[in-house]
């Protein structure tokens, strides 16, 4: 019996790991890849039967095809592609927020601001929501978020009626600013006053720095 020990296979396998983990740890930290799990989803945003009588309002995203974390800043690389291997480039099109959504570019499909208030923000939308914007391609004013009431029925309220704050996705930008953290960048056929905005759809256009954030009354202001 004591040339043929028995062998509890599967404490070999958790001790031969365990041995592996601790060389790797040794060997400094291991790289962390981002995964986002939705395999299942199309490639395509897509309507639930029961919400197609609403529009596309109402889809849910399709797949994420990149490998980058919500809160990533900077451009996404060929690395983080493994679709096509290219990442996304300047001038990159889509036809709308799902599919910029689904290339990381801009993950929100309503805010025009992507960022967390003790973070910084990752990206912006150019889509003419205030009159105070302005667009001078390689440079712009860009106005942030809030001072509209949209409770109720008022989603699309464009009268301003009460201060903005550095706040939430305001205070994001702040962040950014004080830190210097590059902002991507992606415009939108919305933007009707700009001659740099696509004619239709979205258009990534790079990265860019915030280079000052201040307060001041602005044009729509009626309090």
């Amino acid at each position: 019996m004591a040339n043929q020990p028995r062998i509890n296979s599967a404490l070999v396998v958790v001790i031969r790991t365990a041995k592996l983990s601790k060389l790797n740890e040794s060997s400094g930290p291991e790289k962390v890849e981002h995964f986002v799990h939705n395999q299942n989803r199309p490639d395509k945003a897509y309507t639930t039967e029961r919400a197609k009588r609403a529009g596309k309002a109402n889809a849910a995203s399709g797949k994420i095809f990149v490998t980058v974390p919500p809160d990533h800043f900077g451009p996404i690389l060929a690395e983080n592609d493994p679709e096509r291997n290219r990442g996304v480039l300047v001038a990159d099109w889509w036809e709308d927020r799902f599919e910029c959504r689904q290339w990381g570019a801009h993950l929100p499909l309503v805010s025009g601001i992507c960022g967390q208030s003790k973070h910084g923000a990752q990206s912006v939308v150019l889509s003419g929501g205030y009159e105070d914007d302005e667009d001078h391609g390689e440079w712009f004013l860009y106005t942030g978020s809030g001072g509209r009431d949209l409770s109720g029925n008022k989603r699309t309220n464009k009268e301003q009626s009460f201060d903005q704050k550095f706040e939430n996705y305001n205070e994001s930008l702040r962040v950014s600013c004080k830190n210097g953290y590059p902002v991507r960048v992606v415009r939108s056929h919305k933007e009707k006053r700009s001659s740099y905005a696509p004619e239709k759809g979205l258009r990534y256009d790079g990265i860019y720095r915030i280079e000052k954030c201040w307060r001041k009354v602005g044009i729509q202001v009626t309090f």
